[in-house]
């Protein structure tokens, strides 16, 4: 049943005097191509003004691309479940899914429960240090909260014991967060897009992180440096993968599809893998909330799939609106007596 015109209040983080993210603008020219009415509603470090704008608003669904709140990638969670207290409908995972996906190490944990692919790890919170396998050098190195390759850099890379033990103290010190310790896997980075429901994902086609022309003295990580630094000849690049056996792309969807499930993830998400020289996929992290724009991973793969920009952005709202019943609306701004999702 196709959507009635809504009002969509699009939520997102933006400090005061900074410009706008771009993925900002092309969502809001998305929604009205597809006929809905968008407004924007920035979000800087106040609760109250955060509730009284999205009240404000009077709009029918929140399309959410608040990553992070008072500059902490942490609270990430926290504005969703804000919304969820005061009945706000809202586009992607809920605070559970956010809250699992967020804590690496717990995500690492729920991927082992459900026998899903994932590299041995080993975390350290400062006090005591909890190993999962037998570990191996090189291990990577990471925070265990934090976003958008935060922390993670060309020394996360680790090959004994006193490098590892250095890096934890600098997350520790630095970040005041957890360490987590993973297997490197040597191979192809990917990244599969699901969207959709839980109860009825799609998955798209796998896009790959192009190392091919990298200098080859540094690793072959996606750090800060692979993610945000200039694109100059050699750069590392996002092609769609290739050379992918029938068989082993079935396993990186499922392990894909699995952890979308496991994790409670709805909407949309991008679960980042890599696959071993040996050929068997591992998932590395889940992102419930990857960013958006007409350039990213998930873009891409849905071109791929025959999917325009815009109508990626309306199968993602498609997704929403079905789970609050939305498309039964007769037309943007009737008041209606939904309650708050349930977490879970």
């Amino acid at each position: 049943m196709p959507l009635p015109p809504l009002k969509i209040a699009i939520l997102h983080y933006q400090l005061e005097g900074d410009p706008v993210d771009p993925v900002v603008t092309q969502v809001g020219e998305s929604l009205r191509e597809l006929g809905h009415q968008p407004s924007f509603i920035a979000v800087s470090d106040r609760v109250a003004d955060l509730l009284q704008e999205i009240q404000a608003a009077q709009c029918d669904l929140v399309f959410n691309l608040c990553e992070t709140f008072a500059e902490d990638y942490r609270l990430e969670v926290n504005v969703a479940a804000l919304m969820e207290m005061a009945r706000v409908k809202f586009t992607g995972s809920s605070t559970a899914g956010l809250l699992l996906a967020q804590d690496k190490i717990l995500t690492k944990q729920l991927l082992e429960y459900h026998e899903i692919p994932t590299p041995d790890f080993a975390t350290f919170d400062g006090i005591s240090v909890e190993t999962n396998g037998d570990l191996d050098f090189p291990l990577i190195v990471k925070p265990a909260r934090s976003d958008a390759s935060i922390g993670i850099g060309g020394k996360s890379l680790v090959h004994n014991w006193e490098q590892l033990t250095n890096r934890v103290r600098v997350i520790r010190k630095e970040l005041q967060d957890e360490a987590l310790a993973e297997e490197f896997i040597q191979g192809r980075e990917v990244y599969v897009g699901v969207i959709g429901p839980k109860e009825l994902p799609e998955i798209l086609p796998i896009v790959e992180l192009d190392f091919g022309n990298w200098d080859k003295n540094k690793p072959t990580i996606s750090d800060r440096e692979v993610k945000f630094a200039p694109e100059t000849e050699g750069s590392p690049r996002l092609v769609i993968a290739r050379d992918i056996s029938t068989v082993l792309r079935q396993r990186v969807e499922r392990a894909a599809l699995l952890a979308y499930r496991g994790l409670k993830l709805q909407d949309y998400a991008r679960i980042d893998l890599r696959i071993s020289e040996a050929g068997d996929p591992y998932i590395l992290e889940v992102n419930p909330n990857p960013y958006l724009e007409d350039k990213s991973e998930l873009a891409m793969a849905a071109r791929e799939k025959g999917l325009s920009y815009t109508q990626l952005i309306g199968r993602i709202l498609d997704s929403a609106a079905q789970r609050y019943g939305l498309e039964k609306r007769q037309a943007a701004g009737l008041p209606d007596s939904e309650t708050a999702p349930v977490i879970g």
